[in-house]
């Protein structure tokens, strides 16, 4: 498995390379998100500490295009804890997939509004990356049968191949 994660590694950091941020990190102006905004300013993905990627567990409060440009670092990390020990993988996980475990549709709807909108904005490579880390974590993960809804509904609605 240690070759498999690996390529995914380098997957992701090919299709991600790494460039400063410069827009808002969250559209939110509380204290938290404007800590989150202040600390990411001017950073690249690969600049981000791994106490913040832990903090903050997951970039689903982030913008569309902060999450793109910070996705990996959340990704990478997650990679390192596939038997669960801290919730990184769980939360980047969750924040991939517009899954609404109570079952409301309407909420459920939104999610995938979200996460189209976040899609919009990467390149074919980067949503393939997407892709590729949620089917591994699907396989891989210690609680892998716990994340089938997630990662499948993630493929189903947000993460599609691109059409060109």
């Amino acid at each position: 498995m240690n070759a498999a994660i690996e390529q995914l590694r380098e997957e992701i950091r090919q299709a991600f390379p790494p460039s400063v941020f410069e827009g808002p990190a969250t559209d939110c102006k509380c204290e938290e998100c404007a800590e989150i905004s202040n600390t990411l300013a001017h950073k690249r993905w690969d600049e981000v500490p791994h106490s913040f990627l832990d903090f903050t567990c997951s970039p689903t409060l982030f913008t569309p295009q902060a999450f793109a440009a910070f996705l990996p670092a959340y990704l990478l990390r997650a990679l390192d804890d596939l038997e669960g020990s801290t919730v990184v993988l769980e939360f980047t996980t969750y924040s991939l997939s517009p899954y609404d475990s109570d079952g409301d549709v309407e909420q459920q709807k939104r999610n995938i509004e979200r996460l189209l909108m976040r899609a919009r904005v990467m390149t074919a490579a980067q949503i393939s990356a997407v892709r590729d880390f949620l089917r591994f974590v699907s396989l891989n993960a210690k609680d892998a049968d716990w994340f089938q809804p997630f990662v499948q509904t993630a493929l189903d609605e947000g993460w599609r191949p691109s059409e060109e």
